[in-house]
């Protein structure tokens, strides 16, 4: 079932829903669902951006005592008590900076600083900027599970980017 009126139907794949997810749901639903799908895919292009510049680039590492600022996820188990609660306490600010502009009457899902009150919705340079940054985002989620299954199965990140896995 498509829900008219949401950006996200490109090619190749048209209207993508192979687990029938937006079977019966309402338009409000889809728009909460269109959300967080934006929310996830811009943590996950952020993210991925990261794994990639993290082997090459940690200027942090030696502030933070991170002993192997090269590896993501031993560099995750080295972060003490008090670092976490500081990320925790910092994603809960933004989400209740989320909610408050949620309350903006003229606030339309997704647009969290407002540029959606700079354009019409209907121009087509905007659409495309909305279908691209959905895209964008559903590649980098499907990147950094890539990232994390290889990390998984063969406890090597970063440079097992550019190596073949069979020699």
């Amino acid at each position: 079932m498509k829900v008219d009126g949401l950006v996200g139907a490109t090619a190749p794949f048209g209207y993508f829903d192979p687990l029938g997810l937006s079977k019966g749901k309402t338009l409000d639903q889809m728009v909460t669902f269109r959300e967080a799908e934006l929310k996830h895919g811009r943590i996950a292009m952020a993210a991925t951006l990261g794994w990639v510049v993290q082997p090459v680039f940690h200027p942090l590492a030696k502030s933070c005592h991170v002993s192997n600022p090269t590896d993501p996820i031993k560099s995750l188990s080295e972060v003490p008590p008090v670092g976490w609660l500081q990320v925790f306490i910092f994603i809960g600010f933004l989400e209740f900076l989320g909610i408050q502009i949620k309350k903006n009457p003229t606030y339309v899902p997704g647009d969290l600083l407002g540029a959606s009150e700079l354009v019409d919705n209907t121009d087509v340079t905007w659409v495309k900027y909305q279908q691209k940054e959905l895209n964008n985002g559903r590649l980098a989620m499907f990147a950094i599970m890539g990232f994390w299954i290889q990390d998984l199965l063969f406890q090597n990140t970063g440079d097992m980017l550019f190596k073949p896995l069979v020699s």
